[in-house]
């Protein structure tokens, strides 16, 4: 008996240093105050997936299709690392939905209320059909700007040469923004007004990813609104040491009951996906 408790002694003591070795390493799987998502939820995910997915020609001309699931380490930052194929579709599949994967900044996990690290899992779709129909809708299957280079690292940049060009013949930005802008039944009715301050990322495709914001914006909609106006917008992309490159931008949406907005009379404005 004084034998099967020494044993028992040592099996524990080896698990608790087991613990304190996962501790250390800052790396959760379970037991997280709330998963990591990306800066706009699932719907924000499906429109960047949307708007920013290649499909290999090769694949697509022997009608290779199926997901390909990616694990990885969100870090504390909002980072990704530690990429690994859990479930693999075709090497240009894969490297395509790595490539992806490294374009994204996410919301941390919390452990008590402080950002750690955490083991996570993304599926990228790779379906013929659908990417036919993102191809029409988005107006493009092979990247538009290939008449310079392309920054093959993510790095983002808030100055160059040449910054972001709004792509539009017919209006600004600014009368782009509000043409569109519709406003939220719900913050209409309750009188809400104020500014969505926001952050966004213009990819050397002249899509813009990442749509973030960054005051605590408002309530009834129009956080969501200001989102998918803003993911509505193409660019041409900006220019550093000639290459076309990442590039963060910024936008302050003013949401006021005494300007004009896209009538929504009819409730009709939804989400991007809905």
């Amino acid at each position: 008996m004084i034998k099967f408790f020494k044993s028992l002694f040592i099996i524990c003591l080896v698990s608790v240093f087991t613990l304190n070795a996962q501790v250390d390493k800052g790396i959760y799987q379970f037991n997280v105050d709330n998963f990591p998502e990306v800066y706009g939820g699932k719907t924000e995910l499906k429109h960047f997936l949307h708007d920013h997915l290649v499909y290999p020609a090769e694949d697509l001309k022997n009608k290779k299709e199926g997901v390909v699931q990616l694990n990885f380490v969100v870090t504390k930052d909002g980072k990704t690392s530690n990429v690994t194929v859990f479930k693999t579709l075709t090497p240009a599949t894969d490297k395509e939905a790595i490539r992806l994967l490294s374009l994204l900044d996410w919301i941390p996990s919390n452990k008590e209320g402080v950002a750690t690290n955490v083991n996570f899992n993304l599926e990228v779709p790779f379906s013929i059909s659908k990417y036919k129909k993102q191809v029409k809708e988005r107006g493009f299957d092979t990247p538009l700007y290939i008449d310079i280079p392309t920054d093959s690292s993510t790095n983002i940049y808030e100055t160059a040469e040449r910054s972001p060009l709004f792509n539009n013949v017919d209006k600004t930005f600014t009368e782009f923004i509000y043409s569109n802008l519709e406003y939220p039944d719900v913050a209409a009715r309750q009188n809400i007004e104020g500014k969505v301050q926001l952050s966004f990322i213009v990819e050397p495709d002249g899509m813009t990813s990442n749509i973030k914001v960054l005051n605590s914006g408002l309530a009834g909609g129009c956080n969501n609104e200001a989102i998918r106006v803003i993911s509505l917008t193409k660019w041409q992309p900006a220019i550093r040491d000639g290459k076309y490159v990442r590039y963060r931008m910024g936008f302050t949406m003013n949401f006021s009951l005494k300007n004009n907005f896209k009538d929504n009379s009819n409730g009709t404005q939804k989400s991007w996906g809905q």
